[in-house]
Protein backbone atom coordinates (compact mmCIF):
# COMPACT_ATOMS: atom_id res chain seq x y z
CA UNK A 1 0.00 0.00 0.00
CA UNK A 2 3.21 2.57 0.25
CA UNK A 3 3.77 4.72 -2.33
CA UNK A 4 6.80 3.41 -4.54
CA UNK A 5 8.97 6.08 -2.86
CA UNK A 6 12.28 4.04 -4.81
CA UNK A 7 10.48 5.29 -8.42
CA UNK A 8 9.28 8.89 -6.96
CA UNK A 9 11.26 10.35 -4.93
CA UNK A 10 9.90 13.79 -5.76
CA UNK A 11 6.00 12.50 -4.05
CA UNK A 12 8.33 11.50 -0.84
CA UNK A 13 9.91 14.00 0.07
CA UNK A 14 7.00 16.75 -0.51
CA UNK A 15 5.82 15.25 2.09
CA UNK A 16 8.52 15.35 4.68
CA UNK A 17 8.83 18.95 7.02
CA UNK A 18 12.17 19.84 6.13
CA UNK A 19 12.96 23.58 6.79
CA UNK A 20 9.48 24.27 8.49
CA UNK A 21 10.65 24.08 12.09
CA UNK A 22 13.94 26.86 11.99
CA UNK A 23 14.46 26.06 15.64
CA UNK A 24 15.25 23.06 17.90
CA UNK A 25 12.63 19.87 17.38
CA UNK A 26 9.45 22.39 17.79
CA UNK A 27 6.46 20.46 16.56
CA UNK A 28 4.11 22.72 14.14
CA UNK A 29 3.37 26.51 15.17
CA UNK A 30 -0.12 27.05 14.55
CA UNK A 31 -2.04 26.87 10.53
CA UNK A 32 -2.66 23.48 9.26
CA UNK A 33 -0.88 20.43 8.84
CA UNK A 34 -2.12 19.76 4.70
CA UNK A 35 -3.02 21.81 2.18
CA UNK A 36 -7.00 22.86 2.02
CA UNK A 37 -7.92 21.03 -1.09
CA UNK A 38 -5.51 18.26 0.14
CA UNK A 39 -8.78 16.03 0.65
CA UNK A 40 -10.89 17.24 -1.99
CA UNK A 41 -13.97 15.51 -3.30
CA UNK A 42 -13.64 15.73 -7.22
CA UNK A 43 -16.78 16.69 -8.84
CA UNK A 44 -17.78 17.90 -12.20
CA UNK A 45 -21.17 19.76 -13.18
CA UNK A 46 -23.40 16.97 -14.49
CA UNK A 47 -23.89 19.10 -17.22
CA UNK A 48 -20.59 20.47 -18.39
CA UNK A 49 -19.52 16.77 -18.69
CA UNK A 50 -18.46 15.44 -21.80
CA UNK A 51 -16.55 12.03 -22.21
CA UNK A 52 -15.34 13.75 -25.77
CA UNK A 53 -13.18 15.88 -23.77
CA UNK A 54 -11.88 13.07 -21.48
CA UNK A 55 -8.39 13.83 -22.01
CA UNK A 56 -9.04 17.52 -20.80
CA UNK A 57 -10.74 16.45 -17.70
CA UNK A 58 -7.61 13.77 -16.49
CA UNK A 59 -5.11 16.47 -16.86
CA UNK A 60 -6.49 18.44 -15.19
CA UNK A 61 -7.37 16.61 -12.12
CA UNK A 62 -4.21 14.68 -12.76
CA UNK A 63 -2.15 17.76 -11.65
CA UNK A 64 -4.12 18.30 -8.57
CA UNK A 65 -3.94 15.42 -7.20
CA UNK A 66 -0.06 14.98 -7.43
CA UNK A 67 0.36 18.70 -6.17
CA UNK A 68 -2.38 18.77 -4.04
CA UNK A 69 -3.38 15.43 -2.86
CA UNK A 70 -0.20 13.06 -2.75
CA UNK A 71 1.38 14.70 0.27
CA UNK A 72 -1.40 13.92 2.29
CA UNK A 73 -1.56 10.37 1.61
CA UNK A 74 2.30 10.22 1.46
CA UNK A 75 2.33 12.00 4.94
CA UNK A 76 0.06 9.00 6.61
CA UNK A 77 1.90 6.14 4.88
CA UNK A 78 4.93 7.47 6.33
CA UNK A 79 3.15 7.50 9.74
CA UNK A 80 2.16 4.13 9.54
CA UNK A 81 5.70 2.80 8.40
CA UNK A 82 6.89 4.77 11.65
CA UNK A 83 8.98 7.50 9.56
CA UNK A 84 7.53 10.14 11.78
CA UNK A 85 8.34 13.89 11.14
CA UNK A 86 10.44 13.82 14.33
CA UNK A 87 12.81 12.39 11.95
CA UNK A 88 13.06 15.26 10.03
CA UNK A 89 12.85 17.87 12.26
CA UNK A 90 15.68 21.00 12.50
CA UNK A 91 17.70 20.54 16.07
CA UNK A 92 19.56 23.28 17.54
CA UNK A 93 20.87 20.70 19.98
CA UNK A 94 24.77 21.20 20.19
CA UNK A 95 27.34 18.73 18.60
CA UNK A 96 28.38 16.75 22.19
CA UNK A 97 24.40 16.90 23.28
CA UNK A 98 22.44 13.23 22.42
CA UNK A 99 19.70 13.86 19.82
CA UNK A 100 17.75 11.08 19.62
CA UNK A 101 14.75 10.24 17.04
CA UNK A 102 12.36 7.70 18.21
CA UNK A 103 8.90 7.50 16.38
CA UNK A 104 6.23 5.49 17.88
CA UNK A 105 4.02 2.65 16.47
CA UNK A 106 0.73 3.71 17.46
CA UNK A 107 -0.02 4.21 14.15
CA UNK A 108 0.78 0.96 13.24
CA UNK A 109 -0.99 -0.24 16.41
CA UNK A 110 -4.20 1.60 15.57
CA UNK A 111 -4.48 0.26 12.28
CA UNK A 112 -3.30 -3.18 13.20
CA UNK A 113 -6.22 -3.35 16.26
CA UNK A 114 -8.73 -1.93 13.41
CA UNK A 115 -8.27 -4.05 10.60
CA UNK A 116 -8.48 -7.55 13.30
CA UNK A 117 -11.66 -6.01 15.32
CA UNK A 118 -13.32 -5.46 12.17
CA UNK A 119 -12.19 -8.06 9.32
CA UNK A 120 -10.18 -10.44 11.07
CA UNK A 121 -13.14 -13.33 10.62
CA UNK A 122 -13.74 -11.62 6.91
CA UNK A 123 -17.04 -10.98 5.28
CA UNK A 124 -20.18 -13.30 5.43
CA UNK A 125 -22.35 -13.13 2.11
CA UNK A 126 -26.18 -14.32 2.47
CA UNK A 127 -29.08 -14.04 0.38
CA UNK A 128 -32.32 -12.70 1.89
CA UNK A 129 -34.88 -12.26 -0.20
CA UNK A 130 -37.81 -11.26 1.38
CA UNK A 131 -39.55 -14.16 -1.04
CA UNK A 132 -37.19 -16.81 -0.09
CA UNK A 133 -37.81 -19.27 2.68
CA UNK A 134 -35.64 -21.22 4.97
CA UNK A 135 -35.22 -24.96 3.22
CA UNK A 136 -36.94 -23.67 0.17
CA UNK A 137 -34.53 -24.52 -3.07
CA UNK A 138 -33.95 -21.25 -4.89
CA UNK A 139 -32.30 -22.69 -8.01
CA UNK A 140 -31.30 -18.77 -9.29
CA UNK A 141 -30.01 -17.66 -5.76
CA UNK A 142 -28.01 -21.27 -5.11
CA UNK A 143 -26.43 -20.51 -8.03
CA UNK A 144 -25.33 -16.90 -7.75
CA UNK A 145 -24.37 -17.22 -3.80
CA UNK A 146 -21.87 -19.79 -5.66
CA UNK A 147 -20.35 -17.40 -8.17
CA UNK A 148 -19.75 -14.84 -5.88
CA UNK A 149 -17.85 -17.72 -3.70
CA UNK A 150 -16.30 -18.94 -6.86
CA UNK A 151 -14.98 -15.30 -7.40
CA UNK A 152 -14.36 -14.53 -3.82
CA UNK A 153 -11.98 -17.51 -3.46
CA UNK A 154 -10.14 -16.22 -7.23
CA UNK A 155 -9.27 -13.13 -6.27
CA UNK A 156 -7.98 -14.13 -2.74
CA UNK A 157 -11.38 -11.69 -1.37
CA UNK A 158 -10.41 -12.64 2.13
CA UNK A 159 -7.03 -10.74 1.70
CA UNK A 160 -8.48 -7.99 -0.66
CA UNK A 161 -10.67 -6.49 2.12
CA UNK A 162 -8.03 -6.32 4.66
CA UNK A 163 -5.68 -4.43 2.15
CA UNK A 164 -8.75 -1.98 1.84
CA UNK A 165 -9.83 -1.85 5.05
CA UNK A 166 -6.03 -0.49 6.27
CA UNK A 167 -5.88 1.86 3.69
CA UNK A 168 -9.30 3.59 4.67
CA UNK A 169 -7.31 3.57 8.32
CA UNK A 170 -4.57 5.23 7.04
CA UNK A 171 -5.69 7.44 4.70
CA UNK A 172 -9.22 7.65 5.10
CA UNK A 173 -10.19 6.20 1.60
CA UNK A 174 -9.42 3.18 -0.69
CA UNK A 175 -9.77 2.07 -3.92
CA UNK A 176 -10.25 -1.34 -5.99
CA UNK A 177 -10.40 -1.83 -9.81
CA UNK A 178 -12.32 -4.28 -11.86
CA UNK A 179 -10.87 -5.92 -14.95
CA UNK A 180 -10.77 -8.78 -17.02
CA UNK A 181 -7.98 -11.43 -18.13
CA UNK A 182 -8.11 -14.13 -20.99
CA UNK A 183 -7.13 -17.35 -20.17
CA UNK A 184 -7.11 -20.55 -22.68
CA UNK A 185 -9.24 -23.70 -22.73
CA UNK A 186 -9.00 -27.14 -23.16
CA UNK A 187 -11.78 -26.70 -25.94
CA UNK A 188 -10.18 -23.78 -27.53
CA UNK A 189 -12.30 -20.69 -26.72
CA UNK A 190 -10.80 -18.17 -24.41
CA UNK A 191 -12.39 -17.96 -20.79
CA UNK A 192 -13.11 -14.65 -19.73
CA UNK A 193 -11.73 -13.94 -16.23
CA UNK A 194 -13.13 -11.24 -13.93
CA UNK A 195 -9.96 -9.90 -11.69
CA UNK A 196 -9.72 -7.77 -8.62
CA UNK A 197 -7.12 -5.63 -7.55
CA UNK A 198 -6.48 -2.98 -4.89
CA UNK A 199 -5.35 0.67 -5.95
CA UNK A 200 -3.14 3.07 -3.92
CA UNK A 201 -4.48 6.19 -3.06
CA UNK A 202 -1.62 7.66 -3.67
CA UNK A 203 -2.16 6.59 -7.48
CA UNK A 204 -5.90 6.73 -8.04
CA UNK A 205 -8.78 9.00 -7.53
CA UNK A 206 -12.81 9.47 -8.57
CA UNK A 207 -14.52 12.33 -10.32
CA UNK A 208 -18.15 12.47 -9.30
CA UNK A 209 -20.98 14.60 -11.16
CA UNK A 210 -23.09 16.82 -8.90
CA UNK A 211 -26.21 14.85 -9.04
CA UNK A 212 -28.06 14.17 -5.42
CA UNK A 213 -26.17 10.33 -5.75
CA UNK A 214 -23.23 11.74 -7.05
CA UNK A 215 -22.62 9.00 -9.47
CA UNK A 216 -18.81 8.34 -10.67
CA UNK A 217 -17.69 9.73 -14.29
CA UNK A 218 -14.37 8.50 -14.40
CA UNK A 219 -11.34 6.89 -12.52
CA UNK A 220 -7.94 7.41 -13.04
CA UNK A 221 -4.91 5.35 -12.02
CA UNK A 222 -1.36 6.78 -12.79
CA UNK A 223 1.76 5.80 -11.26
CA UNK A 224 5.54 6.22 -11.80
CA UNK A 225 8.14 3.88 -13.12
CA UNK A 226 11.95 4.83 -13.00
CA UNK A 227 13.75 2.25 -15.38
CA UNK A 228 16.99 2.68 -17.12
CA UNK A 229 17.79 6.15 -15.07
CA UNK A 230 14.40 7.49 -16.73
CA UNK A 231 11.07 8.23 -15.08
CA UNK A 232 7.86 8.45 -16.89
CA UNK A 233 4.23 8.63 -15.86
CA UNK A 234 1.77 5.92 -17.17
CA UNK A 235 -2.12 7.06 -16.92
CA UNK A 236 -5.04 5.01 -17.39
CA UNK A 237 -8.78 6.37 -17.11
CA UNK A 238 -11.98 4.61 -16.75
CA UNK A 239 -15.32 5.12 -17.76
CA UNK A 240 -18.77 3.59 -17.86
CA UNK A 241 -17.86 1.90 -20.54
CA UNK A 242 -14.53 2.25 -22.20
CA UNK A 243 -10.82 2.07 -20.79
CA UNK A 244 -8.49 4.71 -22.18
CA UNK A 245 -4.56 4.27 -22.24
CA UNK A 246 -2.61 7.25 -22.46
CA UNK A 247 1.23 7.55 -23.64
CA UNK A 248 3.83 7.74 -20.93
CA UNK A 249 4.36 11.09 -20.05
CA UNK A 250 7.83 12.86 -18.45
CA UNK A 251 5.67 14.51 -15.74
CA UNK A 252 1.94 15.04 -14.68
CA UNK A 253 2.21 18.73 -16.10
CA UNK A 254 2.41 17.18 -20.02
CA UNK A 255 0.16 16.59 -22.52
CA UNK A 256 -1.74 13.47 -22.36
CA UNK A 257 -2.00 11.43 -25.90
CA UNK A 258 -4.00 8.61 -26.19
CA UNK A 259 -1.90 4.85 -26.81
CA UNK A 260 -4.17 3.67 -29.57
CA UNK A 261 -8.61 3.41 -29.34
CA UNK A 262 -10.21 2.92 -26.23
CA UNK A 263 -10.82 -0.24 -24.69
CA UNK A 264 -14.36 -1.27 -23.73
CA UNK A 265 -15.09 -3.68 -20.81
CA UNK A 266 -18.62 -4.92 -19.76
CA UNK A 267 -18.48 -3.65 -15.93
CA UNK A 268 -21.71 -1.03 -17.21
CA UNK A 269 -20.05 1.51 -14.22
CA UNK A 270 -16.97 3.26 -13.84
CA UNK A 271 -14.82 -0.27 -12.44
CA UNK A 272 -12.78 1.90 -9.95
CA UNK A 273 -14.55 1.55 -6.63
CA UNK A 274 -14.00 3.89 -3.89
CA UNK A 275 -14.16 3.36 -0.04
CA UNK A 276 -14.47 6.09 2.61
CA UNK A 277 -13.12 5.43 6.16
CA UNK A 278 -16.13 7.75 7.09
CA UNK A 279 -17.92 11.02 5.78
CA UNK A 280 -14.76 13.61 6.23
CA UNK A 281 -12.55 10.86 4.30
CA UNK A 282 -10.22 10.76 7.45
CA UNK A 283 -7.64 8.18 8.81
CA UNK A 284 -8.60 6.25 12.10
CA UNK A 285 -5.33 7.96 13.37
CA UNK A 286 -5.14 11.19 11.50
CA UNK A 287 -6.86 13.94 13.99
CA UNK A 288 -4.21 12.93 16.37
CA UNK A 289 -1.53 13.31 13.92
CA UNK A 290 -0.42 15.96 16.90
CA UNK A 291 -0.79 13.62 20.18
CA UNK A 292 1.58 11.31 18.16
CA UNK A 293 3.96 14.26 17.63
CA UNK A 294 3.96 15.02 20.80
CA UNK A 295 4.51 11.41 22.50
CA UNK A 296 7.71 11.30 19.95
CA UNK A 297 9.14 14.52 20.82
CA UNK A 298 8.54 13.07 24.55
CA UNK A 299 10.09 9.62 24.41
CA UNK A 300 12.98 11.26 22.31
CA UNK A 301 13.90 13.60 25.13
CA UNK A 302 13.57 11.40 27.36
CA UNK A 303 16.12 8.93 25.83
CA UNK A 304 18.70 11.77 25.23
CA UNK A 305 18.47 12.79 28.46
CA UNK A 306 18.76 9.19 29.75
CA UNK A 307 22.21 9.30 27.63
CA UNK A 308 22.77 12.38 27.92
CA UNK A 309 23.15 11.43 32.23
CA UNK A 310 25.42 8.31 30.94
CA UNK A 311 27.84 10.40 29.22
CA UNK A 312 27.85 13.04 31.87
CA UNK A 313 30.59 15.25 32.33
CA UNK A 314 33.30 14.74 34.98
CA UNK A 315 34.76 17.44 37.18
CA UNK A 316 38.13 16.99 38.85
CA UNK A 317 39.40 19.20 41.71
CA UNK A 318 42.55 18.65 42.39
CA UNK A 319 45.82 17.14 41.09
CA UNK A 320 45.71 13.75 39.39
CA UNK A 321 48.60 11.55 41.88
CA UNK A 322 50.38 9.51 40.23
CA UNK A 323 52.83 6.74 41.36
CA UNK A 324 56.37 7.32 40.68
CA UNK A 325 56.28 3.65 39.36
CA UNK A 326 53.79 5.54 36.74
CA UNK A 327 56.56 8.01 35.88
CA UNK A 328 59.65 8.03 33.33
CA UNK A 329 63.02 9.76 32.85
CA UNK A 330 62.46 13.07 30.59
CA UNK A 331 65.32 12.12 27.92
CA UNK A 332 66.91 14.32 24.99
CA UNK A 333 66.84 13.21 21.63
CA UNK A 334 70.37 11.54 22.00
CA UNK A 335 68.48 8.77 25.07
CA UNK A 336 70.53 11.33 27.58
CA UNK A 337 68.64 11.83 31.09
CA UNK A 338 67.37 15.63 31.35
CA UNK A 339 68.32 17.18 34.30
CA UNK A 340 66.67 20.60 35.71
CA UNK A 341 68.41 23.90 36.84
CA UNK A 342 69.14 21.92 40.35
CA UNK A 343 70.54 19.16 38.94
CA UNK A 344 67.52 16.74 39.45
CA UNK A 345 66.02 14.04 36.91
CA UNK A 346 63.19 15.63 35.13
CA UNK A 347 60.64 13.06 35.25
CA UNK A 348 57.08 12.89 33.05
CA UNK A 349 54.06 10.91 32.83
CA UNK A 350 54.10 7.58 31.65
CA UNK A 351 51.21 8.16 28.78
CA UNK A 352 50.89 4.28 28.91
CA UNK A 353 49.80 4.38 32.69
CA UNK A 354 46.64 2.51 33.33
CA UNK A 355 45.58 5.37 36.12
CA UNK A 356 45.49 7.57 33.55
CA UNK A 357 43.33 5.70 31.08
CA UNK A 358 39.91 7.67 30.53
CA UNK A 359 38.04 4.23 30.80
CA UNK A 360 39.67 3.20 34.24
CA UNK A 361 36.81 2.90 37.32
CA UNK A 362 40.10 4.66 39.57
CA UNK A 363 41.17 8.03 39.86
CA UNK A 364 43.99 8.99 42.15
CA UNK A 365 43.54 12.50 43.36
CA UNK A 366 45.72 14.39 45.75
CA UNK A 367 44.93 17.98 47.11
CA UNK A 368 46.13 21.12 44.95
CA UNK A 369 49.11 23.24 46.67
CA UNK A 370 48.82 27.14 45.24
CA UNK A 371 51.50 29.43 45.58
CA UNK A 372 49.77 32.58 47.04
CA UNK A 373 51.46 36.06 46.17
CA UNK A 374 52.17 36.73 50.28
CA UNK A 375 54.50 33.60 49.94
CA UNK A 376 51.78 31.88 51.74
CA UNK A 377 50.04 28.07 49.73
CA UNK A 378 46.46 27.73 49.31
CA UNK A 379 45.39 23.88 49.67
CA UNK A 380 41.69 22.90 47.43
CA UNK A 381 41.07 19.79 48.49
CA UNK A 382 40.56 16.60 46.53
CA UNK A 383 37.51 15.52 44.68
CA UNK A 384 35.87 14.25 41.47
CA UNK A 385 31.57 14.56 40.58
CA UNK A 386 29.60 14.14 37.49
CA UNK A 387 27.63 17.09 36.65
CA UNK A 388 23.89 15.74 36.09
CA UNK A 389 20.81 16.83 36.80
CA UNK A 390 17.93 14.99 38.73
CA UNK A 391 15.81 12.83 35.68
CA UNK A 392 12.08 13.91 36.76
CA UNK A 393 10.93 9.95 35.93
CA UNK A 394 7.58 9.56 37.28
CA UNK A 395 6.58 13.28 35.69
CA UNK A 396 7.72 11.66 32.41
CA UNK A 397 5.77 8.38 33.26
CA UNK A 398 2.80 10.55 33.67
CA UNK A 399 2.71 12.60 30.82
CA UNK A 400 3.44 9.50 28.44
CA UNK A 401 0.31 7.54 29.98
CA UNK A 402 -1.66 10.74 29.26
CA UNK A 403 -0.72 11.10 25.96
CA UNK A 404 -1.67 7.51 25.02
CA UNK A 405 -4.51 7.54 26.91
CA UNK A 406 -6.04 10.37 24.97
CA UNK A 407 -4.67 8.71 21.78
CA UNK A 408 -6.39 5.60 22.20
CA UNK A 409 -9.28 7.59 23.60
CA UNK A 410 -9.63 9.57 20.47
CA UNK A 411 -9.56 6.64 18.14
CA UNK A 412 -11.90 4.62 20.04
CA UNK A 413 -8.63 1.83 20.12
CA UNK A 414 -8.60 -0.69 22.87
CA UNK A 415 -5.34 -0.20 24.88
CA UNK A 416 -4.56 -4.36 25.19
CA UNK A 417 -1.19 -3.61 27.48
CA UNK A 418 -4.34 -1.81 30.07
CA UNK A 419 -4.26 -3.55 33.13
CA UNK A 420 -8.11 -3.29 32.40
CA UNK A 421 -7.98 -5.84 29.94
CA UNK A 422 -6.49 -8.39 31.84
CA UNK A 423 -7.62 -11.51 32.77
CA UNK A 424 -10.89 -13.55 31.26
CA UNK A 425 -13.38 -11.43 30.72
CA UNK A 426 -17.24 -12.31 30.68
CA UNK A 427 -18.78 -10.80 27.28
CA UNK A 428 -20.22 -8.31 28.75
CA UNK A 429 -17.93 -6.90 30.61
CA UNK A 430 -15.91 -6.91 26.94
CA UNK A 431 -18.90 -5.29 25.41
CA UNK A 432 -18.42 -2.37 27.44
CA UNK A 433 -15.09 -2.34 27.22
CA UNK A 434 -15.17 -2.28 23.43
CA UNK A 435 -18.41 -0.17 22.88
CA UNK A 436 -16.84 2.51 21.20
CA UNK A 437 -14.65 0.57 19.16
CA UNK A 438 -18.76 -0.77 18.77
CA UNK A 439 -19.86 2.95 17.35
CA UNK A 440 -16.89 2.96 15.03
CA UNK A 441 -17.03 -0.51 13.43
CA UNK A 442 -20.69 -0.35 13.18
CA UNK A 443 -20.57 2.96 10.93
CA UNK A 444 -17.23 1.99 8.93
CA UNK A 445 -19.08 -1.48 8.29
CA UNK A 446 -21.95 0.46 6.89
CA UNK A 447 -19.86 2.48 4.64
CA UNK A 448 -17.43 -0.63 3.65
CA UNK A 449 -20.89 -2.92 2.34
CA UNK A 450 -21.41 0.31 -0.26
CA UNK A 451 -18.04 -0.79 -1.74
CA UNK A 452 -18.72 -4.57 -1.90
CA UNK A 453 -22.18 -4.03 -3.06
CA UNK A 454 -21.35 -1.94 -5.94
CA UNK A 455 -18.26 -4.31 -6.65
CA UNK A 456 -20.97 -6.91 -6.90
CA UNK A 457 -23.21 -5.23 -9.03
CA UNK A 458 -20.49 -4.40 -11.26
CA UNK A 459 -19.52 -8.12 -11.72
CA UNK A 460 -23.12 -8.89 -11.79
CA UNK A 461 -23.41 -6.93 -14.63
CA UNK A 462 -20.45 -8.62 -16.77
CA UNK A 463 -22.05 -12.17 -15.43
CA UNK A 464 -25.68 -11.11 -16.95
CA UNK A 465 -23.82 -10.21 -20.36
CA UNK A 466 -21.71 -13.33 -20.34
CA UNK A 467 -25.20 -15.38 -19.32
CA UNK A 468 -23.54 -16.86 -16.20
CA UNK A 469 -26.67 -15.87 -14.36
CA UNK A 470 -30.19 -14.98 -15.71
CA UNK A 471 -30.86 -11.67 -13.89
CA UNK A 472 -28.64 -9.06 -12.50
CA UNK A 473 -30.54 -8.01 -10.38
CA UNK A 474 -30.42 -10.69 -7.85
CA UNK A 475 -26.97 -9.40 -6.30
CA UNK A 476 -29.52 -6.83 -4.59
CA UNK A 477 -30.67 -9.39 -2.42
CA UNK A 478 -27.31 -10.57 -1.10
CA UNK A 479 -26.24 -8.49 2.55
CA UNK A 480 -23.15 -8.96 3.93
CA UNK A 481 -22.31 -9.69 8.14
CA UNK A 482 -19.10 -8.48 9.73
CA UNK A 483 -19.02 -10.75 12.73
CA UNK A 484 -16.39 -8.90 14.82
CA UNK A 485 -13.41 -10.63 15.79
CA UNK A 486 -13.36 -10.90 19.58
CA UNK A 487 -11.20 -12.74 22.51
CA UNK A 488 -13.29 -16.30 22.01
CA UNK A 489 -14.85 -17.70 25.12
CA UNK A 490 -15.84 -20.74 23.70
CA UNK A 491 -17.60 -22.32 26.84
CA UNK A 492 -19.16 -18.94 27.70
CA UNK A 493 -20.63 -19.30 23.39
CA UNK A 494 -21.83 -22.45 23.68
CA UNK A 495 -23.47 -22.22 26.82
CA UNK A 496 -25.11 -19.15 25.59
CA UNK A 497 -26.20 -21.04 22.15
CA UNK A 498 -27.53 -23.48 24.27
CA UNK A 499 -29.60 -21.40 26.46
CA UNK A 500 -30.90 -20.38 22.88
CA UNK A 501 -31.84 -23.10 21.46
CA UNK A 502 -33.66 -23.79 24.45
CA UNK A 503 -36.11 -20.91 24.37
CA UNK A 504 -37.03 -22.02 21.25
CA UNK A 505 -34.35 -19.68 18.66
CA UNK A 506 -34.44 -21.26 15.48
CA UNK A 507 -31.29 -23.90 15.17
CA UNK A 508 -30.62 -21.45 12.04
CA UNK A 509 -29.68 -19.06 14.55
CA UNK A 510 -27.86 -20.98 16.90
CA UNK A 511 -25.77 -22.41 14.30
CA UNK A 512 -24.71 -18.82 12.64
CA UNK A 513 -24.20 -17.74 16.38
CA UNK A 514 -21.91 -20.86 16.67
CA UNK A 515 -19.62 -20.30 13.68
CA UNK A 516 -17.52 -18.02 16.29
CA UNK A 517 -16.62 -21.29 18.56
CA UNK A 518 -16.77 -23.86 15.58
CA UNK A 519 -15.03 -22.04 12.44
CA UNK A 520 -17.69 -23.69 10.96
CA UNK A 521 -20.60 -22.24 8.51
CA UNK A 522 -24.12 -21.69 9.30
CA UNK A 523 -25.03 -23.38 5.94
CA UNK A 524 -22.53 -26.52 6.45
CA UNK A 525 -23.41 -26.85 9.86
CA UNK A 526 -27.24 -27.09 8.77
CA UNK A 527 -26.47 -29.92 6.32
CA UNK A 528 -24.33 -31.71 8.44
CA UNK A 529 -26.81 -31.78 11.26
CA UNK A 530 -29.46 -32.78 8.47
CA UNK A 531 -27.31 -35.90 7.49
CA UNK A 532 -26.69 -36.84 10.60
CA UNK A 533 -30.64 -36.86 11.18
CA UNK A 534 -31.01 -39.01 8.07
CA UNK A 535 -28.15 -41.26 8.79
CA UNK A 536 -28.64 -41.84 12.45
CA UNK A 537 -32.58 -41.44 13.11
CA UNK A 538 -31.98 -42.96 16.51
CA UNK A 539 -29.39 -40.05 18.36
CA UNK A 540 -31.36 -37.65 20.36
CA UNK A 541 -29.89 -35.00 18.93
CA UNK A 542 -31.11 -35.88 15.79
CA UNK A 543 -34.38 -36.42 17.07
CA UNK A 544 -34.62 -32.90 18.49
CA UNK A 545 -33.66 -31.33 15.16
CA UNK A 546 -36.41 -32.93 13.40
CA UNK A 547 -38.52 -31.67 15.72
CA UNK A 548 -37.51 -28.24 15.37
CA UNK A 549 -37.62 -28.75 11.86
CA UNK A 550 -41.38 -29.63 11.90
CA UNK A 551 -42.10 -26.96 14.57
CA UNK A 552 -40.62 -24.27 11.91
CA UNK A 553 -42.36 -25.93 9.36
CA UNK A 554 -45.50 -25.30 10.85
CA UNK A 555 -44.76 -21.43 12.14
CA UNK A 556 -44.28 -20.81 8.27
CA UNK A 557 -47.47 -22.67 7.23
CA UNK A 558 -49.45 -20.67 9.78
CA UNK A 559 -47.61 -17.16 8.52
CA UNK A 560 -48.66 -18.24 5.06
CA UNK A 561 -52.41 -18.77 5.90
CA UNK A 562 -52.66 -15.18 7.62
CA UNK A 563 -51.17 -13.82 4.91
CA UNK A 564 -53.80 -15.33 2.25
Amino acid sequence: MAINTSDDSQAYYASVPFGLQKDSIRMLKGGTRFDRESNKVYRIPTSQYNEDNISDYVHMFLEHHYNHQLTRIATLQRYYEGDSDIHYWKSDKSKNRADNRIASGHPHYITTMRVGYSLGKGIQYQYNSPTDKPGVDNAEADNLMQQIDEFNKAVDEDYIEKTIKKSLSVTGRAFELLYTTVSPTEDGNDKVNVELTVLDPANAFVVYDTNIHQSSLFGVYYYMVNYNDKSQFYVTAYTANKVYHYKPINSVGDELVLAGEPEEHFFGRVPITEYANNDERLGDWEPDLDLIDSYDKAISEMANSEEDFSNATLVVNGDIDVPQTMKKIVKDKDGNPVYDDNGDLVWEIDPNSPYLNTLSKVIYLKPSIINNANGGVTVVPSSAEYLTKELPIESWKNHLDEIIRDTYTDTNTPNVSDENFGGNSSGVAMAYKLFGSDQIRETQNDLFSRGVKRRLRLVAHFWGIKNVIPDETLVNNVTLNFPPNLPKNDTETITNAMNLLKAGVSQETVFGYLTAATGVKQEEEMQRKKEQAENDPDRLDANMFKQQNRNQDEQDSGKDDDEQ
